[in-house]
């Protein structure tokens, strides 16, 4: 389940210093993350939950047309048994564990998944910033 959190501008309203701490914080990595010069706004910020045999599976999936996209796990890691958040190197899964508030940067275009949950429930906040005008209605308005 996704909750959309930047419709209408309700976590900027909400909590405007976490969404600038946030987007600070992916814009200044260092990395090799595009054009530098490109302004980047926000397209999605929104809550994930994974229960029992939830996941993100989907082969081959990346968020297409975004720039960044940036995952923070919300869980605590021993409250949770997979779900695990992976990523694709040379076609071979890379499995990434961050303890709770940890995150992981990718450049959206980048396969990743999460994989199916068999115990508890993953939340995650995730992120993904474009090259367009901010986006304040659905993902895929």
């Amino acid at each position: 389940m996704a909750r959309y959190l930047h419709r209408d501008g309700h976590l900027e309203a909400s909590l405007p210093e976490l969404q600038a701490k946030l987007i600070h914080t992916m814009r200044s990595q260092p990395g090799d993350w595009g054009d530098p010069t490109a302004t980047l706004q926000v397209r999605c910020i929104e809550l994930h939950s994974y229960a029992v045999g939830g996941g993100l599976t989907t082969p081959g999936h990346r968020d297409n047309g975004s720039v960044l996209t940036m995952s923070i796990l919300l869980s605590h890691p021993r409250d949770v048994r997979g779900g695990e958040f992976v990523t694709y190197m040379e076609g071979l899964p890379i499995v990434h564990t961050p303890s709770r508030g940890g995150g992981l940067l990718i450049h959206s275009e980048k396969l990743h998944n999460v994989a199916v949950v068999s115990h508890g429930l993953r939340h995650s906040l995730v992120i993904e910033l474009w090259a367009q005008v901010r986006n304040t209605r659905s993902r895929f308005a």
